[in-house]
């Protein structure tokens, strides 16, 4: 049996081997069955395709495949020992370590292969259902313009390492993925590292073992009930983070009804550090004021009042810069500089970037991520007040996930876009029929919707029936450049189709 085809960045493996019973220390270990002694560890592998010579294999358990199906290939790549929950009788020619949880022991034995980097960076992790990446990306332009101190990013965007950067598998990769990256980040001399934690991460035990300095909530709402049975359940695992044992800062959103809940249960040994519109938020912000060019609002703290400047759109992005600023509060960093450096951050690939209109054609056009109800409807109210005449919605919902949300989102299609064009996102194995079906249920007028499975074909009808003064939001898949369907991950980029509606001749489309 072998693995369906994984695609993953390649791994930078410690050069020094490590000798299996001390990467074993503090496991708690069931038993282990095979050859006796105590080998040489040189790599660490989580799939068949990864093992190298004198590997150790982790045989997680999957809801498609069971890595225990896949420790024989292991060993014949070259593993050998192998972590396991269930022990294989007749593989009595490879060394089995059975544990209670794989991913766990993953987490454990990761982080002391690497040698602890999580300990020798100053680690933020960011959890909540928006804002992740602005907020990282945000915190890492600071840290790094104005603090001088080298930063790492592990986030949906991308994974900067300091020396490279690698395309995002998923927001929050796998414990082996994480310790091995963050070793490279301490190679590069960097000091600090921050990263998105999804609440997968967190349930899968992802980063089990790492010791975050800063957590950072930004807020919650209806997002992964395929995965979650409940909001609370969801909330339940994004709360856990802030247990993680040696983390020193939490820094919650004071407006959120789910920060509120969190603030009230926090451990008392935290530096806390609220933000938020509230007045009772640490650090506040007052006298919001959104513009074509961007956003300010005047903050107001107990070291004193500034006006904030920042490029980025919208009262949510007021709150993923607050979030930012917390941090920097919260691990004594000048909030002076801090605030400074927003002023020269530029746009996030796929978070409202703007396409603007040229010559005399009037027509604004931005891509954004939203891809939940909240989130589009936070776009969609931040760009009424900019928009001249109508607003122009694409949207669509993705495949095998949460389908309680497509509903949702078609009500807030209809309450705050004026023209609504419903299409494909991810479809993934889910007929798209069963998709649009889902989304119908939650339009009160869904005649006056249009349904377009092609979502080229979308954009370029939606785009070819805008007129000067209107604007375009293209929302669902902002920076991704692929769709998938059918298990095929396919060229795809919002960007690159509206680029294409220009006409050849006065080209009145640009990517800015």
């Amino acid at each position: 049996m072998t693995h369906p085809i994984i695609s993953f960045p390649l791994l930078k493996f410690m050069s020094q081997p490590v000798d299996l019973k001390t990467l074993l220390k503090n496991v708690e270990v069931i038993k282990i069955m095979g050859p006796k002694g105590n080998p040489q560890i040189k790599s660490l592998a989580i799939h068949s395709q990864m093992v190298q010579l004198e590997s150790l294999f982790f045989a997680i358990p999957g809801t498609e495949y069971q890595g225990s199906d896949f420790i024989e290939e292991a060993s014949r790549r070259g593993a050998i020992a192998c972590v396991c929950e269930q022990l294989i009788p007749h593989a009595g020619h490879i060394l089995q370590i059975q544990v209670q949880d794989v991913r766990q022991a993953l987490s454990q034995i990761s982080s002391r292969f690497y040698n602890r980097p999580d300990t020798q960076l100053k680690l933020t992790g960011i959890t909540g259902t928006s804002g992740k990446t602005t907020t990282s990306w945000l915190l890492k332009h600071i840290l790094t313009t104005h603090c001088k101190e080298g930063t790492g990013l592990l986030g949906t965007l991308h994974y900067d390492l300091g020396k490279r950067i690698l395309p995002a598998l998923r927001t929050t990769p796998d414990a082996l993925s994480i310790a091995a990256y963050l070793r490279e980040m301490v190679q590069s001399q960097l000091k600090h590292a921050v990263m998105e934690v999804s609440s997968h991460g967190i349930e899968q035990k992802r980063v089990a073992t790492l010791q975050f300095d800063t957590a950072i909530f930004t807020n919650l709402s209806t997002e992964h009930l395929d995965y979650h049975p409940t909001m609370d359940d969801y909330f339940r695992v994004k709360k856990s983070l802030f247990w993680q044992k040696g983390l020193k800062h939490a820094v919650v959103n004071q407006d959120d009804p789910y920060g509120q809940k969190l603030l009230k249960d926090l451990p008392h040994s935290l530096n806390i550090i609220t933000f938020g519109i509230d007045p009772l938020a640490t650090l506040q912000a007052k006298n919001v004021h959104i513009h074509s060019q961007g956003t300010q609002f005047d903050l107001v703290c107990s070291q004193g009042q500034w006006t904030v400047k920042t490029p980025l759109l919208g009262i949510f992005n007021v709150y993923n810069c607050l979030a930012a600023l917390a941090v920097c509060c919260a691990q004594g960093y000048d909030l002076t500089q801090s605030i400074e450096a927003l002023k020269t951050f530029s746009t996030i690939p796929g978070r409202l970037e703007k396409i603007l209109s040229v010559q005399n054609d009037g027509i604004d056009a931005f891509v954004d991520y939203a891809h939940k109800p909240q989130a589009l409807k936070n776009v969609l109210q931040t760009l009424r007040p900019l928009t001249q005449r109508k607003i122009h919605l694409v949207f669509g919902c993705g495949g095998n996930r949460d389908r309680t949300k497509r509903p949702l989102m078609a009500r807030v299609a209809e309450t705050y876009a004026d023209v609504n064009w419903v299409t494909s996102d991810n479809p993934r194995t889910e007929p798209q029929f069963q998709i649009f079906d889902d989304i119908r249920t939650g339009f009160l007028y869904p005649d006056k919707v249009t349904f377009i499975e092609d979502r080229a074909e979308a954009i370029r009808k939606a785009f070819a029936n805008c007129k000067s003064g209107d604007c375009l939001l293209i929302a669902g898949k902002g920076h991704e450049r692929y769709q998938e369907i059918n298990h095929q991950f396919l060229p795809f980029d919002d960007r690159t189709i509206l680029a294409s509606c220009c006409s050849p001749k006065n080209d009145r489309l640009q990517v800015v």
